[in-house]
């Protein structure tokens, strides 16, 4: 026969029992009865906790939020019940359970700190429950004592969980935090393009150096490098071309400078290097620079599909002295860099007294260009280009000059790259050819036919779209012969991208103008965009031409460049004359035409 349940709150005789009559187990067992029958109060004390707490608990999460509390309050009540009814210590496992049966769902939609204070609440609201019924079921003081162990035993626990999930998540976000703070730091002080140091780490380690006593650092230098005709890329080939361009020109950088040295990016295509530890610094300054010159004149392939650009780098020098500060170093590598673009470009140029006195002057230069021309301070003077053959003037080249009020002669070396990088290039370049297609047309009105003009042409003009509509207009308004104008670009203007060039090109000869190549062997292009674009003429550069009475290889080289010619039907002029013997050496390397100081001297019309 099946043995019968005894219920250990009744007597043999059916009466109740008090509480008081009954042993410890009876007791935990009939007060966990009531706690899972009376599980709800438990769950609504603690939600009315929560609620006091926040009085906007109205929208639609905010509502899951409450239910999720009842849900794993009452469940973590009835759970007490079943241990106090069976009088078995729950598990490491099981303890959780007690308090917490609902806790993924309350983790998920209550902040830790909050729910630490959740379970706190729910303990002392279980104490308190706890107490009463025991007192209302005249249970013993111990047995609500052992009852209330269950429940700290499980909240507790949770209550660890909770907070070492806390620190988990704390020591998690604090890793996040270093690894930002450091990415920061790290973006604070470097170029988000190339990765090199930017001005602010540069000048941090420049001012570490200049700090130090004279007596105790050895000699340092600054060179500071600008991409000659970067802006040429952008234009024709657009920005992510140009940034590729300078990713590649910092790689290249990476791999000439010294051990020890920094290299940063300022911005834009302007970088630095900075070399301390020099026992001879304008020696060992000048060879870095050398390499800087060398590598970055390289062509570079860029695009998709990809295209030959060629640029050149202009670098100046500043050599640390006593009292120096990190501008003024800066300043003086920046004044030095702007004199060896002044030059042409691709070299460099160590400061010295005559960059200084070009400093001082050059703010006040750039300020005076604009409008410069309108003022009558800008006039057009002509140099005469020779035949050979018959020693008679067959085109002048129209040169501007610029008188200035304070300063007097301004070269062309100083004032046309100020031009150029102030944007006064273009009003310039468009007054030049104007004067000089009306001389021109008056000259050969009035006895001199057939004698021509020639007028140099920028980049930032050649880049210009209008500038084809705009010769073939003034050509139009004067009614001077197309043929008897020619325009010079120099060979670096055509190596940046000969797409561009082939283009522009073709526009030009559309009119009739003739087209000249000036400066020639000086670019860094192979020879086939000879073969592909409507040049006219070559113009040796005055480099060769003043190497030519020596013993080195220059006749040779001008020899080449006339055969060169000769085979695509061009006509070729040495520059730079100066001296009869060069002007024999020009006639026997078969040279149709020439100009220098010997032939004749810029000069006004």
């Amino acid at each position: 026969m099946n043995e019968e349940q005894v219920d250990p709150s009744v007597n043999v005789n059916g009466s109740a029992r008090s509480g008081a009559e009954l042993d410890l187990d009876a007791q935990l067992e009939l007060l966990g009865h009531e706690v899972q029958a009376r599980a709800g109060e438990i769950a609504a004390a603690v939600l009315q906790w929560w609620d006091n707490r926040h009085p906007e608990s109205s929208r639609a999460t905010d509502l899951q939020i409450r239910e999720d509390i009842v849900r794993t309050t009452e469940l973590g009540a009835a759970t007490l019940g079943r241990f106090l009814v069976t009088r078995t210590l729950p598990s490491a496992e099981e303890r959780d359970t007690i308090s917490a049966p609902g806790k993924a769902p309350l983790h998920d939609t209550i902040s830790i700190g909050e729910l630490t204070k959740l379970y706190l609440v729910w303990r002392d609201t279980t104490y308190e429950r706890l107490g009463r019924w025991g007192h209302e079921l005249c249970i013993s003081d111990k047995a609500i004592a052992s009852a209330k162990d269950f429940a700290r035993i499980g909240s507790d626990s949770s209550i660890v969980n909770v907070v070492r999930e806390f620190e988990s998540e704390f020591h998690k976000l604090r890793r996040e935090l270093s690894e930002e703070q450091q990415r920061l730091a790290h973006n604070a002080l470097h170029d988000g393009l190339t990765g090199l140091p930017n001005r602010t780490l540069l000048v941090d380690r420049l001012e570490q150096l200049t700090a130090k006593p004279s007596r105790n650092r050895q000699g340092f230098a600054v060179l500071f490098i600008d991409i000659d005709r970067f802006k040429s890329v952008n234009d024709l080939a657009g920005h992510s071309a140009g940034d590729a361009l300078l990713i590649s020109v910092a790689a290249r950088l990476r791999g000439v400078i010294r051990t020890g040295d920094t290299l940063a990016r300022l911005g834009g295509d302007e970088f630095v290097i900075l070399c301390p530890d020099l026992s001879d610094p304008e020696s060992e300054a000048a060879a870095v620079a050398e390499r800087v010159t060398a590598v970055v004149s390289q062509p570079f392939r860029l695009g998709d599909p990809a295209q030959e650009f060629y640029v050149s780098a202009s670098v100046g020098v500043g050599i640390a002295g006593a009292g120096d500060d990190a501008e003024s170093l800066l300043l003086r590598a920046d004044a030095a860099m702007y004199a060896a673009k002044n030059r042409g470009g691709s070299g460099f140029q160590i400061y010295d007294e005559s960059v200084d006195r070009s400093l001082r002057r050059r703010p006040e230069l750039l300020n005076d260009l604009h409008g410069a021309a309108g003022r009558g301070e800008i006039s057009v003077h002509y140099q005469p280009v020779v035949d050979l053959s018959s020693d008679r003037i067959v085109w002048l080249e129209a040169l501007a000059r610029w008188d200035h009020p304070r300063f007097g002669r301004v070269g062309p070396d100083e004032f046309i790259p100020l031009a150029e990088e102030s944007g006064v290039i273009l009003p310039l370049g468009r007054w030049v050819i104007e004067h000089a297609v009306a001389d021109c047309a008056r000259w050969t009105s009035s006895g001199r036919a057939g004698v021509g003009v020639a007028v140099n042409v920028s980049g930032r003009q050649f880049t210009d779209d209008g500038l084809p509509d705009f010769v073939a207009g003034v050509i139009g308004d004067t009614g001077l012969d197309p043929k008897l104008l020619t325009l010079e670009i120099t060979e670096s203007v055509i190596v940046t991208s000969e797409a561009a060039t082939q283009r522009a090109l073709d526009a030009l000869k559309e009119i009739g103008v003739r087209l000249a190549i000036d400066d020639f062997g000086t670019g860094y292009s192979s020879l086939a965009y000879l073969r592909r674009l409507p040049i006219d003429v070559l113009k040796v550069d005055r480099s060769f031409v003043s190497g030519l009475g020596d013993a080195g290889n220059d006749a040779a080289i001008v020899n080449a460049m006339v055969e060169l010619a000769r085979s695509l039907r061009l006509a070729v002029v040495a520059e730079g004359v100066e001296t009869a013997a060069e002007l024999e050496m020009v006639k026997r390397a078969g040279c149709d035409e020439a100009q220098g100081y010997l032939l004749g001297r810029p000069g006004p019309l």
